[in-house]
């Protein structure tokens, strides 16, 4: 027995620290389980039944429930719906508003609820349905809250504020309007209206700014970015005497204004075309220190720009290189558009020798610009130079209005052959033609009459999928007119345009009549007369300017024609012009042409003088 005894003891010896260890954890987990039990029982004397004081415990939520397998005697218990509720808030948020609406069609009787339990229902329903961004849930929830109680400040404090962060602006504002129409409500956190003038802002919503902005003011002192987005609503609605007198505020305030807010201001200013109130604010700025950058002076010379005040823009330009600031490419961009458009071609080649000499970044922009002012000028040569010039630029290539403008120059001077080299030149860049493009190659057949060749490029056209437009078809017109190809220009009007789906307007018609007319093609211009009022009704002064071609050109058969198919139409005609129609032919001593006109003339009740 002692040998057992001693073995015993050995082992024991042995496992002396392991033991020692197990015994200090059962003490300790004792320990922790009787300090928690009793924390239980002190929070249940404090808090009651529903976890708030003076009431019963909180209830276990069961967070894998589902509103179809819930006993209906829970559903109409607000102490549960109000505990589960505000557990699947947190993290699951569909099924807590599916089982908010489950127990309000089972009967819950939302208005004898303890006002703190129904807030807080309300409060935790609508912050997590923004959270998720159903913003029209939270609407709705409010409008049933609303048939209980009043919605409280605090709660449209968080739904504005959490709105606002999640981008939802209108949505802000549309929960606003609805709790705003109760008279109870009072809103004195300066952050709500803050929140509401940023989402009008954003919005376009600008007619709300300003009352947004004095209710702000009302309850504290504006923030930088307060002034900020009211300057923004000012800027965006070209209101600069509103800009102007922010920034006042904003000295009188000793609230910082920053260059994007002077920049703004002076947009504003510049937009309303108020240039020297603009100036003046440069000035200010210029003595502020620190706040005039490229951007401000770009914006004063656009404006000058746009004034035609070209000299005034000069000088700015070299005002904001003697105060040391860097021109960039949309300085330079401003000047060379605005020299072109002046037709001042040697200033824009100077500006664009100066961006080059000071190693500016050229862009594509720039060298088409300059390519438009010698295309403009007539100096098609130069502009082809410095098209060559831009394609040896590894950084850019010419893009489809480069080509446009080059094609257009080439056409207009007769060099359709050069015109039809740069159209190669683009397909081989990788652009795609487009109507302007092919329009331009159309016009530049009309002078030689390159029928077949303007045929194959409507054929190109078609196939390359770019539709026609009234200009493409106006353009045939006169082609086909120079070319004395009738049939062909009817056929246009007849069958082309029905099967381009290109609108019938009345100037087309008008076009062709009037060519007919002057090549002494009266029947057919009677034709397309007639053509023209099975789409539309011809306008009285279309007619005057018919009957007045053939008055001038003694086609005055023609021109009875045309009154009658006019009144035919029930279209009308000016008194004058069938009376002018009549003594021509008087004058002329056409005596049945004479009948014919006062048949026309009482069918479209017109008086007979002679």
């Amino acid at each position: 027995m002692e040998p057992v005894i001693e073995l015993v003891y050995e082992g024991l010896y042995m496992l002396r620290v392991e033991l020692s260890f197990l015994a200090v954890f059962a003490f300790l987990w004792l320990a922790g389980h009787f300090l928690v039990a009793k924390n239980d029982q002190v929070k249940s004397r404090k808090t009651g039944p529903t976890g708030s004081t003076g009431r019963r415990a909180t209830r276990r939520v069961d967070e894998s429930l589902t509103p179809s397998t819930v006993e209906p005697e829970k559903l109409q218990d607000p102490q549960w719906v109000v505990a589960q509720v505000s557990a699947l808030c947190r993290s699951q948020v569909q099924r807590a508003l599916e089982l908010y609406r489950v127990a309000v069609r089972a009967g819950l009787n939302i208005k004898d609820m303890p006002a703190n339990d129904c807030q807080q229902l309300y409060s935790n329903l609508v912050t997590a349905v923004i959270r998720v961004g159903q913003a029209d849930d939270a609407l709705s929830l409010m409008k049933d809250l609303r048939r209980f109680q009043h919605v409280e400040a605090a709660l449209l404090a968080s739904a504005t504020k959490l709105c606002t962060s999640k981008q939802l602006f209108a949505d802000c504002l549309s929960i606003y309007d609805f709790t705003s129409q109760d008279p109870a409500l009072e809103i004195q956190d300066k952050s709500v209206w803050s929140c509401l003038l940023f989402c009008a802002v954003e919005t376009k919503g600008y007619h709300r700014c300003t009352f947004f902005f004095e209710q702000l003011k009302a309850n504290g002192s504006p923030s930088p970015k307060d002034f900020g987005n009211m300057v923004r609503y000012a800027s965006s609605t070209s209101n600069w005497r509103l800009a102007l007198s922010l920034i006042d505020e904003m000295h009188k305030a000793q609230v910082e204004v920053d260059s994007v807010v002077y920049n703004r201001v002076l947009a504003a200013c510049v937009s309303a075309e108020q240039l020297d109130q603009a100036r003046k604010l440069l000035d200010q700025m210029v003595a502020a220190g620190g706040v005039t950058d490229v951007i401000t002076y770009n914006t004063l010379a656009k404006g000058y720009a746009k004034a035609g005040r070209m000299d005034t823009c000069f000088e700015l330009y070299e005002l904001m290189r003697s105060r040391g600031l860097s021109p960039s490419q949309v300085t330079y961009g401003i000047l060379l558009d605005g020299f072109i458009n002046d037709n001042e071609v040697e200033k824009a080649v100077a500006i664009f020798n100066t961006m080059r000499a000071e190693g500016c970044q050229m862009n594509t922009v720039l060298y088409t610009t300059l390519i438009k002012g010698f295309a403009r000028a007539g100096q098609v040569d130069q502009a082809v130079q410095i098209y060559e010039e831009m394609r040896k630029e590894r950084s850019m290539q010419p893009d489809v209005i480069t080509f446009s403008i080059l094609i257009k120059a080439n056409c207009d001077v007769g060099r359709l052959e050069e015109a039809l080299k740069m159209l190669l030149a683009m397909k081989e860049a990788g652009l795609k033609p487009d109507e302007v493009v092919f329009n331009n190659l159309l016009g530049g057949c009309i002078n030689d009459c390159k029928l077949e060749l303007a045929k194959d490029l409507y054929k190109e056209m078609i196939a390359s999928n770019v539709k026609p437009s009234v200009a493409t078809f106006s353009i045939l017109i006169r082609l086909y007119a120079q070319c004395k190809r009738w049939d062909e220009a009817l056929d246009l009007l007849r069958q082309e345009l029905p099967a381009q789906k290109v609108s019938p307007e009345p100037r087309l018609y008008g076009q062709l009549a009037q060519c007919c007319l002057r090549d002494r093609q009266g029947r057919r211009a009677t034709e397309v007369y007639k053509l023209l009022t099975e789409t539309s009704t011809p306008t009285a002064a279309m007619n005057s300017t018919l009957l007045g071609m053939c008055a001038k050109l003694n086609m005055l058969d023609t021109g009875a024609d045309i009154m009658h198919l006019a009144a035919e139409a029930n279209s009308r005609v000016d008194p004058r012009d069938a009376a002018m129609m009549l003594e021509a032919a008087l004058r002329k001593k056409k005596p049945q042409v004479m009948g014919l006109l006062k048949e026309a003339m009482v069918k479209l009740n017109l008086p007979v003088h002679a």
